[in-house]
């Protein structure tokens, strides 16, 4: 009532005040015969006090919907069904990648064969072994070419982390009924509707994708796409049509009276919040470490969360009174009003842990992943590191920061030579003869080359192929190899792994970032325990009375240190890296120099990426798996740095 009195006091009978309310019924569908053009009418003032009450103070405003118990139920329940499939899903291409490096290294493929012999027919069983028929340096251009044809005839396949994150922000804006912005368009290269694409058919795609390249030994890892897997379910349940009428059971339809900024921002928050889901069980069950899965959610998922500034359509009195005070009343047309209506407005702000369902919901999916793969495949974690201490870790934090920083460093120049390798089959990079030849060549060539020199380095240093984690448990569990050796495998595995990630063969870098730090980690133990021993031989009273700096702690710990240090660089999650680490080794005492190394990684990484290129940095697509998806603008050669938002 006290809105009525002041809006009817406010509307004076004047020319300008007798437009401003003719507009405003108009626009609100209020009959304009009610209205008296002597004063303000009630069906006037009536309608403005409505709009001045259901009008939101901010996009940001919350407003706690009557359906809010329903909405929450809704969540936790799709977080859950999120969790089975996810491990469900990834216990099965677990036991793909198994299936096919079994047969293309072990002991072949066993299939039955009728014999005719003199006796009569007999069954007998037939091994086909294919490293019988083809040199070992060929298998994996087996999976490079099947790469290649699934590029060539399967049609297109879904993006890395962030492109993805983008693809599921555009289907929340056209699902609301809302006009997404061009460069949202641009990013995803305008992607059809839900309804004019069949992602199942991308989603497996991607996965036998994975499976040809990690089977055939390609030098990727499978834990990037697990996470891929786990967010590509998260999309399926959340786009089904059949799926979402469970939310007319638990009652999450939008309310009524909310804004579009509001319908729009809270499907956004809700299907952000899904993917998250899918991502942390993603990493729950590839690592069985549920706990990495949630900070990997809250950590790296979040860095690839941005605002979004999109026009919809909302408008306040002022405004509204203040544009019609200021416009030509000569010139004025009846579709001023409309075209007011329509502005921008910035969504999509909220962090994951901004509400505490958002982290229930996230953990629940992560648990129940990591319990869904224990009961299918057991409870075998993916890294194991044996049993170690550390003499002194204070003593050593020094050591530990050095490599932390030397980690940095190695994470800043993997993805810079990923980037340049990218280049090269772009035909940017290299000679000019170079450029010509991979111009010309088809996208779908481009992994099989990549597979070529995997195989070919694999002659000379077989450790660079993947075979699971044995060599990288073989470091942890204090296997010896020569400082030199060592090196000389930090260097083969950081350029194969970079040509396999800019090729277009499907894997992740989270498992190579991981041996990479673990390598470095061993190299860097052997100098140091070599330089103290030399010191210790040449000068035997040195140190005597400090018999606890006469050593150092064994191999296994710096290599499980530099583990950590290189995927926190890499990614810029230090307690994703850590909080793995610790999983695996269920040892407090690790956590301490973890941390610290972590953090001087992550740190070198930013200060040395930015030094060779500032862009690069911001929209790195190494580690989010985007490298071999990157998006091309108006030039095909021409990469473009998708931003939605103002930063």
């Amino acid at each position: 009532k006290k809105n009525k009195q002041q809006t009817s006091a406010s509307f004076k009978t004047s020319n300008v005040e007798i437009l401003v309310e003719e507009k405003v019924l108009s626009a609100l569908g209020v009959d304009k015969s009610l209205a008296s053009l002597e004063g303000p009418s009630t069906a006037a003032t009536d309608a403005v006090a409505m709009l001045v009450q259901t009008r939101p103070h901010s996009s940001d405003s919350r407003i706690l919907p009557r359906n809010w118990l329903g909405e929450q139920i809704y969540i936790l329940s799709t977080a859950a069904l999120i969790g089975v499939c996810t491990g469900t899903n990834i216990a099965i291409f677990k036991k793909g990648v198994e299936f096919v490096r079994e047969s293309l290294y072990g002991d072949g493929i066993t299939f039955p064969l009728l014999v005719h012999s003199l006796g009569g027919e007999e069954l007998m069983m037939y091994s086909l072994k294919m490293n019988d028929l083809f040199p070992v340096a060929l298998i994996p251009a087996i999976g490079g070419l099947g790469v290649g044809i699934l590029l060539k005839f399967g049609g297109d396949m879904p993006p890395g982390l962030r492109d993805t994150v983008r693809e599921v922000d555009l289907d929340a804006i056209r699902a609301s009924k809302a006009s997404p912005p061009q460069d949202l368009l641009a990013c995803t290269k305008n992607v059809p509707p839900l309804s004019e694409r069949n992602d199942f058919a991308r989603f497996s795609r991607k996965a036998l994708a994975a499976t040809a390249t990690l089977g055939t030994g390609n030098s990727l890892g499978p834990e990037g796409p697990s996470v891929e897997a786990g967010m590509s379910l998260s999309r399926l349940i959340m786009n089904n049509e059949i799926f979402g009428k469970l939310a007319w059971v638990f009652g999450t339809l939008e309310d009524k009276n909310m804004t579009e900024v509001q319908r729009v921002n809270r499907k956004l928050a809700r299907d952000r919040l899904l993917l998250a889901c899918g991502a942390a069980a993603g990493v729950s069950a590839g690592f069985n470490a549920p706990l990495s899965g949630v900070f990997f959610a809250l950590e790296i998922v979040q860095n690839a969360l941005t605002s979004i500034d999109i026009s919809v359509s909302n408008v306040t009195i002022e405004d509204e009174t203040q544009y019609w005070s200021e416009m030509d009343y000569s010139t004025a047309s009846d579709n001023s009003f409309e075209a007011k209506l329509t502005h921008a407005e910035t969504i999509g702000g909220e962090a994951l842990a901004f509400q505490q369902i958002n982290i229930s919901a996230i953990l629940l999916a992560s648990v129940i992943s990591a319990l869904t793969i224990q009961l299918l495949l057991g409870s075998e974690l993916a890294l194991r590191l044996g049993t170690f201490d550390f003499k002194n870790p204070l003593m050593e934090l020094p050591l530990y920061l050095l490599l932390g920083a030397m980690s940095g460093v190695v994470a800043a120049i993997f993805s810079s030579v990923a980037q340049f390798s990218k280049g090269v089959f772009d035909g940017e990079e290299g000679p000019e003869f170079v450029q010509q030849a991979f111009q010309s060549l088809p996208k779908a060539a481009q992994p099989v080359i990549a597979s070529l020199i995997c195989g070919f380095v694999s002659i000379y240093i077989p450790q660079v192929l993947f075979f699971g984690y044995e060599t990288l448990n073989g470091l942890f569990l204090n296997s010896n190899m020569a400082t030199k050796d060592l090196f000389i495998l930090l260097i083969a595995k950081l350029t194969t792994t970079a040509i396999s990630a800019s090729s277009g063969l499907v894997g992740g870098t989270f498992a190579p970032s991981l041996f990479l730090g673990g390598v470095l980690g061993a190299g860097f133990h052997n100098i140091v325990s070599d330089a103290l021993q030399s010191v210790l031989n040449t000068y035997p009273d040195f140190l005597k009375d400090y018999p606890y700096l006469q050593s150092i702690s064994g191999l296994p710990a710096f290599a499980m240190v530099g583990a950590a240090s290189v995927l926190s660089a890499l990614f810029r999650a230090p307690l994703t890296a850590s909080l793995l680490l610790f999983e695996c080794t269920r040892n407090y005492d690790v956590i301490l120099p973890l941390m610290a190394s972590a953090g001087v990684a992550s740190l070198t990484g930013d200060i040395v990426e930015k030094w060779l290129d500032e862009e690069q940095r911001e929209s790195d697509p190494v580690s989010w798996g985007d490298l071999a998806t990157r998006i091309n603008g108006e030039n095909e050669n021409e990469d473009v740095l998708c931003d939605v938002s103002e930063r």
